[in-house]
């Protein structure tokens, strides 16, 4: 089989882009099979930008971050060149958006992912915040540039939201949505329903590579709210802000408050939630209180879950287990693929 090449790069090598490169190892044959090569003509990382145009090898960029080197170490490296003008010195047909998630601006994925959109250049977002900041603008550059954006996996990881919601509700109106999107807070709330400490649950998460950095980000339920606002704004007639969602994270969920939700066989979980009223949108995230028994209940620890009611398919239900990166790793070789095939 004729072989198509695809000129990459990455923005980030940390856990998610270096699990995206492990597949890329792992599933060279199946790639291979497909007809599909990846080569890596540039990476940027907090150190700078390095760019190759014959292609960096997967083992020396996973032998470069093994040694606790960075990008800067690599033939090839651009001193002063920040990662927006990286652009500027290779070409490519996509970019991988993996730098650290910003809440305060979104930068400087925003800037990178505008740079690549003008250029028609497609991108694969891990990296949710420039989404939330400029949805609708990068939305345009698509149209105008010809470029395509992928982002499956800033929306629960593995869990194929975005992909069902646009791909296979076909003539569906959506009623409403509820999920569990954000599995560190799930984690830390069963924690702590079984007699453990806050600091604990999130320092294991950290270890897991699950959380974010700033932990705030899950428990304060920005994380999730991010998640909803990328949903609606993907699958609903939304044109409002990430301001339109009330949020309320778990920080101040008590022990006593699970152990009381336990003796009703109840749970507390952080809950988001999309109803539809009066032609326009309900849109929350809070914890709280659900049967056991239900659906969204028995999202356990590491698990993420979502139910859709709609006008033609009644109620769907997914879930899934995510404990560490390699969901979202995967979701970004799913839209990578989406796009190159």
């Amino acid at each position: 089989m004729t072989q198509k090449h695809t000129r990459a790069i990455l923005v980030g090598l940390g856990t998610v882009n270096r699990g995206w490169l492990n597949l890329m190892q792992d599933k060279q044959r199946e790639l291979h099979q497909r007809g599909i090569h990846f080569d890596i003509v540039g990476v940027a990382d907090s150190s700078g930008v390095a760019v190759n145009d014959q292609g960096y090898s997967v083992q020396a960029l996973l032998a470069l971050k093994g040694s606790g080197q960075k990008v800067s170490s690599l033939t090839g490296y651009r001193p002063g060149v920040p990662a927006a003008q990286l652009l500027d010195h290779v070409e490519a047909d996509v970019l991988i958006e993996s730098s650290p998630a910003n809440l305060i601006d979104g930068e400087p994925g925003l800037t990178i992912a505008r740079a690549a959109l003008h250029k028609g250049i497609s991108v694969v977002f891990a990296n949710k915040t420039p989404l939330v900041f400029a949805f609708d603008e990068l939305q345009l550059l698509c149209e105008r540039h010809k470029g395509r954006m992928a982002y499956s996996a800033t929306v629960c990881g593995g869990l194929p939201v975005v992909n069902v919601l646009k791909r296979d509700l076909k003539l569906a109106q959506i009623k409403r949505i509820r999920g569990i999107f954000n599995a560190t807070s799930n984690f830390v709330l069963r924690e702590l329903e079984r007699g453990g400490t806050l600091e604990e649950a999130i320092r294991e998460a950290q270890r897991l590579g699950a959380a974010e950095a700033d932990p705030t980000h899950d428990l304060h339920g920005h994380d999730t709210a991010n998640k909803l606002y990328i949903i609606m704004k993907s699958c609903s007639d939304f044109r409002g802000s990430i301001a339109d969602i009330r949020t309320t994270g778990i920080q101040r969920v008590t022990t006593e408050g699970l152990k009381a939700a336990r003796s009703r066989e109840h749970i507390i979980k952080l809950m988001a939630e999309a109803v539809q009223v009066d032609g326009g949108w309900n849109l929350s995230v809070a914890p709280a209180e659900i049967p056991r028994s239900s659906f969204l209940g028995s999202c356990e620890g590491w698990e993420m879950g979502f139910e859709i009611e709609t006008d033609l398919y009644e109620r769907i239900c997914m879930k899934n287990y995510e404990a560490d990166p390699m969901g979202t790793s995967a979701a970004v070789m799913r839209d990578c693929l989406e796009l190159v095939q």
